[in-house]
């Protein structure tokens, strides 16, 4: 007959912190129908213990961590024009978005890379990135821009490029509202990538 002694159990800890929710990832990556678009869709499988957007968008603000390379060279924060001042600063953004999200609400958030011409001033090609983003998205959702320019710490890295984050929730005059389904979905990410292709045709320079 099995028994079970003390030393198979572990010790209880009321302390002990229960398992993370991760987020989950859904990409339609880099491709020859679309060598500089890359799309995400993130989401939570669980209601418990979500880990948040911030550890991930924090990556991209520090991609060599805090202690070595540093800080991205350039980010932006795009909103809608009836948004609440304080969803103006990135902290206050994203302490908002992940403490009032509801557990019922699956949807985080989503992801486009941009690679930017190697033959164009990388500023240039932010300007083209956050006119897209203003354009499509930001007339209803919050975005965050992160420029990564792996040449300015002398790196090679992956070329440079743009991280769009879009945050699921339509923000309003009260602040954030429901997930979008839409945004987060497989219409979104073709919607998405037609919005660039155009955008790409039509947008110009306005500081040349």
């Amino acid at each position: 007959m099995a028994q079970i002694t003390s030393n198979d159990l572990a010790p209880s800890e009321d302390t002990a912190e229960p398992p993370k929710t991760k987020l989950s990832v859904f990409v339609h990556d880099l491709c020859d129908e679309h060598p500089d678009f890359a799309f995400s869709r993130h989401w939570y499988k669980g209601k418990e213990n979500r880990v948040g957007v911030e550890p991930w968008l924090d990556k991209k603000l520090f991609p060599g961590g805090k202690n070595q390379l540093g800080c991205a060279a350039k980010y932006d924060l795009l909103l809608p024009p009836m948004a609440p001042g304080d969803l103006g600063r990135y902290g206050t953004l994203v302490d908002r978005f992940d403490d009032t999200l509801p557990p019922y609400e699956q949807h985080a958030m989503v992801h486009v890379k941009i690679m930017l011409d190697p033959a164009e001033a990388w500023h240039v090609g932010f300007e083209r990135v956050r006119s897209y983003a203003r354009r499509h998205f930001a007339h209803r959702f919050a975005v965050v821009l992160f420029a990564h320019i792996p040449s300015l710490f002398g790196l090679k890295g992956q070329g440079n490029h743009i991280h769009c984050a879009v945050l699921s929730r339509e923000v309003t005059i009260n602040g954030f509202g429901g997930a979008c389904t839409d945004l987060c979905s497989d219409g979104g990410y073709e919607a998405a990538l037609a919005a660039w292709r155009e955008h790409k045709k039509s947008w110009v320079d306005e500081a040349a």
